[in-house]
């Protein structure tokens, strides 16, 4: 059965999203790696439970969903300015779900304990305590090479 034009389109274009955040993701966490560090002090850690609602209106499957993320407020000082901070990951969304995940992250950062603090330097308030893409990043990177990878094959060319 020969692919559609569309599908092969779509296959690629979604493919190459995937692989466009990835790709915007890795160089944002370099960047911060780069970024002066700081000594700060983590001011409170805490993990927080909330509700997401999940699901299409569409079809009326729509439902609550509780779940856990880490709430860590940290300070610091550059250039004799008093900062505060709460991103403890380059991508805070990854941080969040399951509760042990979340109390994990914060007993890393329990409350008076010395951190070390990456700022950039153009904005010392843009803060970040892990400047690292999550291994879960991985993933996102097989599916968008699957996807388009896929959209080469069904393009028979």
């Amino acid at each position: 059965m020969e692919a559609q034009p569309i599908e092969v389109w779509a296959l690629a274009v979604f493919g190459i999203a995937v692989l466009g955040l990835v790709a915007s993701s890795l160089r944002e966490a370099a960047a911060m790696k780069r970024w002066p560090v700081a000594k700060g002090r983590v001011l409170s850690s805490k993990v927080e439970q909330y509700t997401q609602i999940v699901g299409s209106r569409s079809t009326g499957g729509r439902s609550r969903m509780t779940l856990y993320r880490p709430v860590v407020l940290y300070e610091y000082e550059v250039g004799g300015r008093r900062f505060e901070g709460d991103r403890v990951a380059q991508s805070p969304g990854l941080n969040r779900g399951v509760v042990e995940f979340a109390e994990k992250v914060a007993q890393r950062y329990p409350v008076g304990a010395s951190v070390d603090v990456r700022f950039n330097p153009k904005r010392p308030g843009e803060c970040v305590l892990e400047p690292r893409v999550p291994a879960s990043w991985i993933a996102a990177l097989v599916i968008g090479l699957g996807l388009v990878a896929l959209a080469i094959d069904r393009a028979q060319f």
